[in-house]
């Protein structure tokens, strides 16, 4: 069979005007799914051409598994000295932890900058340097690519994290999940890598705002490691789920926990492990416990989760 030729399209004939046509496709779900996947977040739009003083962001988002903010600065040209500007003044405005500058093209010294600035900070901000392509092959339909030029290096930012002594436990955690990361590479794992923090918990998109999966570590306190559904703030739904408990645990192959929470907002459904994670030898066992009942959990919520 013969292979097609890949070719490059001219961005303005998909977005002719960066503010009336790659904007609102860029905020939209299928542009921000997109760049969602690319950087390992699940993003949700807040607003766009938000008023910053004399300026306007172009899009703020966020992530609906953080909580955070996220500020995207696009053009269809090159980067420039000026949209750089904008971007920290935006992100300072919002207190953003990501930054994201998306260009038809980075120059260099500015792919330099970002990777400047992440080498520099261990704090929870993040910035990331986006191309964005057409594609297309003959006569098919134009297809957005999505490059990532600059972004923050984990390994790094957990040395400096180590050096600046965040404290013993916020330290060993950033060092558990930037490994995690390394096995769910290793692995080859169907996971949307989180960026290592200080906290104990690391969280999954199961595909509805409000109710997410959570790998959960603990050093202390009976040491042991587990995987659970959290949800937010709906009793209704934690009540849906429960009278699918013998399907759900049948799948699962185990009982659960079932903590409805009734004087909280949220509610959780719990599945732990009793095991040592500080015993490196235990780490990878950890690791594997971690795939396999995602896997399992991803099977017996996640069409629960569509339906609802």
């Amino acid at each position: 069979m013969p292979l097609g030729k890949l070719e490059h399209v001219n961005l303005r004939k998909q977005w002719p005007d960066e503010a009336k046509n790659f904007t609102p496709w860029l905020s939209s779900e299928e542009g921000l799914t997109l760049l969602g996947e690319a950087i390992g977040m699940e993003l949700e739009l807040e607003a766009t051409e938000v008023t910053v003083g004399h300026y306007r962001a172009d899009i703020v988002a966020k992530d609906t598994l953080s909580n955070q903010y996220v500020v995207i600065e696009n053009q269809l040209e090159s980067t420039n000295h000026d949209h750089i500007g904008k971007l920290f003044t935006y992100a300072a405005s919002f207190n953003a932890s990501v930054l994201i500058w998306i260009a038809g093209k980075h120059r260099e010294e500015h792919r330099q900058a970002i990777d400047w600035f992440n080498e520099i900070t261990f704090e929870n901000v993040d910035f990331y340097g986006i191309e964005v392509e057409l594609l297309k092959i003959g006569n098919s339909s134009l297809a957005p690519n999505i490059k990532i030029v600059s972004k923050p290096n984990e390994s790094t930012r957990s040395i400096r994290a180590e050096k600046a002594k965040i404290t013993e436990g916020g330290s060993l955690k950033v060092e558990w999940w930037t490994s995690f990361n390394e096995y769910i590479d290793d692995h080859a794992l169907d996971v949307q890598k989180r960026k290592p923090h200080v906290y104990h918990w690391y969280d999954i998109a199961i595909g509805k705002s409000g109710v997410r999966l959570s790998l959960k570590v603990r050093f202390i306190r009976g040491v042991a490691i587990s995987c659970e559904v959290y949800i937010d703030d709906s009793k209704d739904m934690f009540h849906s789920f429960y009278k699918k408990k013998d399907q759900i645990e049948s799948i699962i192959g185990e009982k659960l926990e079932w903590h409805e929470l009734p004087e909280a907002k949220a509610s959780k459904i719990v599945l732990s492990y009793k095991i040592d994670p500080n015993a490196k030898d235990n780490r990878n066992k950890c690791f594997k416990w971690y795939a396999d009942t995602l896997a399992k959990f991803r099977e017996a919520f996640m069409p629960l989760v569509k339906n609802l």
